[in-house]
């Protein structure tokens, strides 16, 4: 006759009353180190946390890097890219912000990998550029938004999942290294009294 005897990892026999298993559910999560902590934070003209992220400028003679790197102590995970337009008059999804016309280049969204090897994310020349790119659904009535610089100023926001382009977790700039994310104007975005982009997403450490 065999006999069985069932325990947890420390041994404890486990516990049966009228014929049914006790099972004791754990109502607070593991007390483990943190590992991750927030990464928020606007992408601009040197890569630092104090640079002007405005890109609403003219760089169709020479193109402005507005970058992300990757940080010396912790893995850095970038998950979100989240683009704020804003201009003077009301727009067409064919055009740039209100400048009547699309970008001739357009802006180019990348990053550095490894091996030093540019990875082109996006390249918009127009608003539904940025839109068709975004997390949100949007329609040819609703895209447009007021406010934004201005009490009767226009815009839009566009929401970039990299965690779907790249699952699970985004890019990921590897700790102590040269990698970055880099948006590239390449084209005269002065129409846009309103132009930035702001990250999300987290960074790991040991």
């Amino acid at each position: 006759m065999w006999k069985f005897f069932q325990t947890d990892k420390s041994g404890t026999p486990a516990l049966f009353e009228e014929g049914r298993q006790i099972v004791s559910l754990y109502t607070c999560p593991p007390l483990l180190p943190q590992k991750n902590i927030v990464c928020s934070r606007k992408i601009t003209d040197d890569g630092t946390t104090t640079g002007s992220d405005d890109m609403g400028i003219d760089g169709s003679v020479t193109p402005v890097d507005f970058w992300i790197p990757a940080d010396e102590d912790n893995d850095r995970y970038i998950s979100t890219l989240s683009f704020i337009c804003g201009y003077a008059s009301s727009a067409q999804l064919w055009e740039f912000a209100d400048a009547n016309t699309a970008l001739t280049n357009g802006i180019r969204v990348f990053y550095t990998d490894t091996n030093g090897n540019e990875r082109t994310i996006m390249n918009p020349k127009t608003n539904y550029g940025f839109q068709r790119a975004s997390l949100i659904p949007f329609s040819t009535s609703t895209w447009e938004s007021r406010g934004f610089a201005a009490a009767g100023d226009y815009g839009w926001l566009a929401t970039v999942p990299l965690d779907r382009l790249v699952p699970p977790f985004g890019i990921k700039l590897d700790r102590g290294t040269n990698q970055r994310l880099t948006i590239t104007i390449r084209d005269d975005c002065t129409d846009a009294v309103l132009f930035n982009c702001n990250v999300f997403g987290f960074e790991r450490f040991e």
